[in-house]
């Protein structure tokens, strides 16, 4: 089998024992001496392999395939790229929000509902990446501070006004939820940009201690 880490070829003798494809991986994993290191895609034979494929793909014997290429990254590297999709997924949901206001207002509620639950799904994914990046890079939140507060109340922030965006739903009060939307969305989505900057800047000088 050929095999390549960021497209360096492995010597055989790394794997030589291992019979499925996560066996030979972990030994490759183990072969690279470089702990900070995680494993971000694969491709075998040519081919990427998805992410809902991954079990299934890891699971296969290892002489089923000719070729595997490795691809990895640092922690610091990952939450960079995180932080850089939310701040642009972040941006495109602010103008979502006015328009869900004004379809409100215009009792397009149907409308409404389908474009605001577009947005919670995004702001439920930022959220997620927002807590594993500062779980990978093993920050303090209540150490890290953003304009003077804490990194852990900036957090905290964006999650009381979503509350208020469940509760509006919840009771169907659709004037209350145009106006949350409307007037104190624009103040949390600043907020989640300040938390998100200063996560990627936690992330940046992490990764610049380790260059040599």
């Amino acid at each position: 089998m050929e095999i390549l880490v960021d497209d360096k070829p492995v010597h055989d003798s790394v794997v030589e024992g291992a019979t499925t494809l996560e066996e030979l991986l972990r030994r490759v994993q183990d072969g690279l001496g470089a702990p900070d290191r995680v494993v971000t895609g694969l491709r075998c034979d040519g081919r990427d392999v998805a992410a809902n494929k991954m079990a299934a793909t890891l699971s296969e014997p290892v002489q089923s395939i000719a070729r595997l290429e490795v691809f990895t990254a640092t922690r610091e590297e990952l939450v960079v790229d995180a932080m850089q999709q939310a701040s642009k997924c972040l941006s495109e949901t602010e103008p979502a929000c006015g328009r869900v206001a004004e379809l409100l207002t215009q009792d397009q509620t149907v409308e409404a509902a389908e474009a605001l639950s577009e947005c919670l799904r995004v702001w439920q994914q930022i959220h997620d990446a927002l807590a594993k990046s500062i779980e990978m890079l093993n920050i303090d939140p209540a150490q890290v501070t953003v304009n003077d507060q804490p990194l852990q109340e900036l957090i905290a922030r964006p999650k009381k006004t979503l509350l208020q965006v469940k509760q509006a739903l919840q009771n169907r009060d659709h004037v209350l939820l145009a106006d949350v939307l409307q007037y104190e969305f624009s103040d949390v989505i600043k907020t989640w940009h300040d938390v998100i900057a200063a996560v990627r800047r936690e992330a940046e000088g992490s990764r610049g201690d380790r260059q040599p």
